[in-house]
């Protein structure tokens, strides 16, 4: 009986200086959306003692900055052997509302850590921890949307040449976002904008994307640059309870204009006559040429450095009678022009040119020069070849 109370106060002794578990505890933030938090509260304690200890009245309450309880859970309880640790896993949902301030959450987690030796001797210890969740720094973590430009070059109008641009934007986050307003700008080669667009943004869904288009016009002083760079500039904004977050949207990305010639011959070919006429004169037959022209295209077309020659064919040899620049023209679009030139040759060179022999093979005439567009420096370049009836005393008038 002496040694059983002797035993029995030893043991009493021991259980009077139990240590408390080395906790660790770990919450982790699985998901987050406008309208609730998902957290995962891992508890890890491990018993330093020599005798088991038991978990008991666990649980776990979140509480808001200003105090309001916003979600309660129980932790299951279980022994701990001595010198181990045990590992208490829970899941944690959290429900907003747009009363309470949700900046900060204050996890509180409270229980008994107890010993139970031969159903008479017991010793609890309470526990009462708090673990600080701040929900703004998980708002600060939110993934930027991926932006993807896209552009196609479409028709030139008499504004200048119309394009639509595209922008593909992926919304990663589990929250659904807004895209606001976002401006295109047109950048030169010499580093100038050269044009600025609005493009009209919306929602996002939550791990989705959206498309959003919008056109514009690049005026004809632009088309003389070889590449343009589109930056673009605009942000995104999302809101999770009372918390609003706004993310910088910026991309880039470098376009090569396309030629001009895409355009004004897509539909149909530009029609062009060269009717001439010859007359007898004192001084040499004069050549009156006319140069007679469509343009298909919806812009005003300049024809420019347009040369008209003058060529008699004998044979394999081609001699050259006159040559005549013609004056400049605008040509409005859908519409025909019609310029004349005459050229003078001496009866002469015109005999001389074949060795004296009277009506030639051929007689050709050759237009050369470029159209641009009205206000550019691009051009198409222009080469036309017409042959006529040799005989040029017939003061007819061919065209081909």
């Amino acid at each position: 009986m002496i040694i059983n109370i002797l035993v029995a106060i030893f043991i009493f002794i021991d259980i009077q200086i139990i240590k408390a578990p080395k906790t660790e505890i770990q919450i982790i933030v699985i998901d987050i959306t406008a309208n609730e938090l998902i957290l995962q509260i891992n508890l890890n304690m491990f018993n330093p003692n020599s005798f088991d200890v038991s978990i008991e009245d666990f649980k776990v309450e979140s509480l808001t900055k200003n105090g309001d309880k916003i979600g309660e859970i129980n932790i299951s309880g279980g022994n701990i052997s001595p010198d181990k640790s045990k590992t208490f896993n829970v899941i944690d949902e959290i429900k907003f509302n747009e009363y309470s301030d949700f900046k900060i959450l204050n996890n509180r987690i409270s229980g008994k850590i107890g010993v139970n030796f031969l159903g008479f001797i017991k010793k609890t210890i309470p526990i009462d921890l708090n673990v600080i969740t701040s929900l703004e720094e998980v708002i600060n973590n939110i993934g930027i949307p991926d932006i993807d430009l896209e552009f196609s070059f479409d028709d030139l109008s008499y504004e200048g040449l119309e394009f639509t641009a595209g922008i593909n934007v992926y919304n990663p986050n589990n929250i659904g976002i807004t895209i606001n307003d976002l401006t295109l700008k047109a950048i030169n080669d010499f580093d100038e904008q050269v044009g600025s667009f609005n493009i009209i943004g919306g929602e996002i869904k939550p791990n989705s994307q959206s498309f959003f288009t919008s056109k514009g016009v690049l005026l004809y002083s632009i088309i003389d640059t070889k590449n343009l760079i589109f930056k673009l500039y605009g942000n995104a904004s999302l809101k999770i309870a009372v918390l609003n977050k706004s993310i910088s949207l910026s991309t880039d990305m470098s376009v090569i204009l396309p030629d001009i010639q895409d355009f004004i011959f897509q539909n149909e070919n530009i029609r062009f006559y060269i009717p001439v006429q010859f007359k007898l004169t004192l001084k040499g037959i004069i050549a009156t040429v006319g140069f007679k022209y469509y343009n298909p295209s919806n812009v005003s077309l300049v024809a420019r450095n347009i040369n008209c020659s003058i060529h008699r064919v004998d044979g394999d040899i081609k001699s050259q009678l006159g040559i005549r620049l013609m004056e400049p023209c605008m040509i409005e679009p859908k519409e025909e022009v019609c310029v004349k030139t005459e050229i003078l040759i001496p009866y002469f060179d015109y005999l001389l040119a074949g060795n004296w022999k009277l009506i030639p093979n051929w007689i050709v005439l050759t237009i050369e020069g470029d159209f641009a567009i009205a206000g550019t420096r691009q051009s198409v370049p222009l080469s036309l070849n017409a042959y006529v009836n040799p005989n040029i005393f017939k003061n007819q008038e061919f065209s081909e």
